[in-house]
Formats: C-alpha cells, structure tokens, sequence
C-alpha cells in the first residue's frame, strides 16, 4: 500500500484554525518621508536658494541700471522730428541721460565739441564724427532740414540703444585730452 492511494482525509476544524492563528500580520514597510533629510539635498537646495537668489539680485540690478536709458528711449520716439527745437530737445536728452549714469562734476561742464567727442565714444564705429554737425546746426538760424532731423534720431536712438556700462574713465581722458 502506497500512500498515494490513500484517500486524503479532511483536516479538523481545529487544526485549521491553529494555524490560521500561527499566522502573523504582515509587516509594512515604514513609510518614505517627504522631506529628503540626506545631507547632499540640502545642500543642493541650499546652492540653488543661493543662486538663484544671486540671479535674481543681478537681473534687478541691471533693469535698474538700464531703466533711465529706456525711458530716455521712449521720450526720444515721442518727439516730434518736424519741431524746430527737435535739435535741442535730443541734445538736452543726451544730456539728461548721461547725467543720470556719470558725476556730474565731469560731464556738467562739457560743451561744443569735447561733448561731441564723448557722445561719439558711445556710436558705432560707421556712425561716430555725425552727431556733432547735427547738433551744431542747432544754433544756426537754417537748422536743420528733415533728412538731418531723421539722421539725429538715428544716431541719438543708437547712442541711447548702446548697452555698455558708462565709464567715467571715457569721460575724464577725453576731457584731460582737451585740456592739453
């Protein structure tokens, strides 16, 4: 006689229940935090706060350091070129703007064509030695015609659109240079 024959007998309801109470609850796992306390992520939330912290800071500061251009832009586009003051009112803008950036020790007491110089220091290459002309022909009874007025514009747009810091080292060796 094998076993294999043997008809298998029902287990009694007491066993059953034996070992159903030898059984245990599963264990979970303890739960992930939401907050990444391993040292490496705080410091790289640390380096991001910082820079873009610092980031931001640098883009404040410009927008503040380019706010007195823009707004020179803007007066100058509402101008009108057919004025007869059209002249007087760019080089006194110019003027106002520079006034805005540099000491005004320096730049307060250039006149004629020292200013003329210094503003050409701003210009493209290709533009520089025109803006003077145009404004000389301010104070000439003639003035200056449609054509001149749209290239002040031009030239004053370019001066006011240039965005290199202003140096005041500019402004003193030109000024130094017309003194000798």
């Amino acid at each position: 006689m094998t076993t294999q024959n043997l008809p298998t007998q029902p287990m009694p309801i007491d066993t059953k229940a034996s070992a159903l109470g030898q059984l245990q609850d599963i264990a979970l796992p303890d739960p992930i935090s939401a907050m990444p306390i391993a040292l490496g992520y705080w410091i790289i939330a640390v380096v991001f706060v910082a820079l873009a912290s610092w980031l931001s800071y640098r883009f404040y500061k410009q927008h503040q350091y380019h706010a007195p251009r823009k707004i020179a832009l803007a007066l100058l586009e509402n101008y009108n070129i057919d004025d007869d003051a059209f002249a007087a009112q760019v080089n006194s803008l110019l003027k106002r703007t520079a006034l805005t950036y540099l000491p005004r020790e320096h730049l307060a007491k250039l006149n004629g064509q020292p200013w003329f110089d210094w503003l050409d220091t701003r210009l493209a290459p290709g533009q520089q030695h025109k803006i003077g002309p145009l404004l000389v022909k301010r104070h000439q009874a003639s003035g200056l015609d449609q054509t001149e007025n749209a290239q002040l514009h031009r030239l004053a747009k370019g001066w006011l659109s240039n965005k290199r810091p202003f140096s005041d080292a500019t402004l003193t060796s030109n000024h130094t240079h017309q003194e000798a």
